[in-house]
């Protein structure tokens, strides 16, 4: 009973805390459209970034990737563009309005799309639904053509045909997981708001740290992959200042090195 009792507590006090985050959150929204309709670009940037650490909507990253676009800040602005269409992929405004984006940071948009494929994150549960039918019927039908048909045509037929259609609904399957891995690693690159690179470029470097030699240079708004570790994780090297690199290549893996962390934004926060 004490158990039940102490579990409902905790439930209740979950539920309480979290309508208050909400709460916090739509005051923050709202706060920082009236300094957006003042004209106070900053703060209402500022109050947007809060809000957003305590819930996500559509709405707040496209307020938000509209005013750093006015800003002229077009990698924060492709971030967070991408991070509302990941919420609503499809609002075609939003689409247009990040197609804008990367003709104004010089960038033509990733060739490989996460949300308008048939093999996209969207599609993995149906790719999986229609494995296991495809794999249990077929089962099925190879037991009766087996033990209930004398020809063994019908048999061998339909097994190459089962194996085909199997094989090919695994390969679809597995690519939704690669592009799910690959979306939950995947950043955009952007400049760092306290300096002023007038270069207007981010450096990958050959290893983690500012003296390094660069490896190869990157525009803000450009897609970067985070790679993984022998043992799983998202490679990083914190150096003694305190700074986390982390090693990135593009999604044409042509491009390759470590990135500082306050050089990029998670389209999918790893902590969340």
């Amino acid at each position: 009973m004490k158990l039940l009792q102490s579990l409902l507590y905790f439930l209740l006090g979950s539920m309480i805390l979290k309508l208050q985050c909400l709460g916090q959150a739509d005051r923050l929204f709202y706060d920082a459209v009236r300094s957006e309709a003042a004209g106070d670009l900053d703060q209402a940037i500022n109050l947007y970034l809060k809000a957003s650490a305590l819930s996500h909507s559509a709405n707040l990253h496209g307020n938000l990737a509209n005013l750093y676009f006015k800003k002229e800040q077009f990698g924060h602005s492709i971030l967070h563009f991408r991070k509302a269409l990941l919420l609503n992929p499809r609002d075609t405004e939003l689409v247009a309005n990040l197609n804008f984006a990367y003709e104004m940071a010089n960038l033509s948009p990733p060739l490989q799309n996460f949300t308008n494929t048939y093999f996209s994150v969207n599609f993995l549960s149906f790719w999986i639904i229609i494995c296991v039918i495809v794999f249990w019927v077929g089962l099925l039908i190879l037991f009766y053509l087996l033990f209930f048909k004398t020809s063994r045509k019908p048999f061998l037929y339909f097994t190459t045909c089962w194996i085909l259609v199997f094989s090919m609904c695994f390969f679809a399957t597995n690519l939704c997981l690669k592009q799910k891995s690959e979306l939950g690693r995947e950043v955009i690159s952007h400049l760092p708001s306290i300096e002023n690179n007038h270069s207007n470029t981010i450096s990958l470097r050959r290893f983690a740290g500012e003296s390094n030699s660069v490896n190869t240079n990157i525009l803000p708004g450009e897609s970067l992959i985070i790679q993984l570790g022998n043992n799983g994780t998202n490679k990083s090297h914190q150096i003694a200042n305190g700074n986390t690199w982390y090693l990135a290549r593009s999604t044409n893996g042509k491009k390759k090195g470590w990135i500082r962390e306050d050089e990029f934004g998670w389209i999918i926060d790893p902590n969340s």
